[in-house]
């Protein structure tokens, strides 16, 4: 299990989990009104040596929410920040989807600090429709919730499929406020800012300023990634492996935990 901890860099805070190790240093970075505990399941699947890092975003769970700055290169400079505060030269990163794309950018801009770069299911493409379609699921959601029990049964709702224990996992990205009513973790503004600020242009051009070795996990039939792009991201970033994730959802990091850990694994281990 990744044990929680708070850190302070030039003024902001940012919620972590690690694992210390003496093995490779690995970060994860979660996607899109999600969370760093989204990667318990998979840290569960990895060498008990390697040095495991995840952390909460600007605008999620318990980091900074500033009231701008939400472009994926002001993501990727919150990643050198923190990497640097925790004292690490240079480690290997996994960043899925949104998380992904941040990843994606630090690699280009910072190629001295990252190893290898692994990919969850995202691409560098804009997409105004998905923009809509996130714009409107936020307007959707309920703000609050009078009891745990209450927002347990949402949760049950919008992941039928889900275990008991990956509910429990979403159920981090609630706070309980003084009055009792448990609320998101997110900011509902820094989410829709992120996705304007990421969907409503095209980031190719940095695909073939990746020097380090990149991994591309795509789920098949992805919602979030196609076939056609994916495509073009294996030509374009010049020393890249493919592996297809079967039988799941976008969340894979959650849905098929240990197989995602045996492809990242394989990976970075494999010279």
């Amino acid at each position: 299990m990744l044990q929680e901890n708070i850190i302070e860099t030039e003024g902001r805070k940012f919620r972590y989990l690690q694992r210390k190790g003496d093995g490779p240093t690995l970060l994860f970075l979660h996607g899109l009104s999600d969370t760093s505990d989204q990667f318990n399941p998979i840290a569960a699947h990895l060498p008990e040596e390697w040095h495991l890092l995840a952390f909460d975003q600007r605008g999620h769970g318990g980091s900074w929410k500033p009231e701008k700055g939400y472009s994926p290169l002001d993501y990727s400079q919150d990643i050198k920040n923190f990497i640097d505060a925790v004292g690490i030269n240079s480690l290997h990163i996994f960043g899925h989807s949104m998380g992904g794309r941040n990843a994606l950018l630090f690699s280009t801009q910072f190629p001295r600090q990252i190893q290898s770069l692994i990919l969850g299911d995202i691409g560098p493409d804009k997409n105004l429709e998905d923009i809509k379609a996130t714009v409107d699921f936020f307007n959707s959601l309920p703000t609050s919730f009078k009891t745990e029990e209450e927002a347990r049964i949402h949760l049950q709702k919008r992941k039928p499929g889900y275990s008991d224990a990956n509910i429990e996992i979403l159920m981090k990205n609630l706070e309980k406020q003084d009055n009792g009513t448990l609320v998101w973790r997110y900011s509902k503004d820094a989410c829709i800012q992120s996705v304007n600020e990421s969907r409503s242009r095209e980031w190719w051009e940095y695909l073939p300023e990746v020097k380090c070795p990149a991994l591309l996990l795509h789920v098949e039939d992805s919602s979030e990634l196609s076939t056609d792009v994916a495509k073009r991201m294996i030509e374009e970033i010049p020393d890249i492996q493919y592996q297809p994730i079967s039988n799941s959802g976008h969340n894979f990091q959650l849905e098929q935990p240990e197989n995602a850990a045996r492809e990242i694994q394989r990976f970075i281990e494999t010279p």
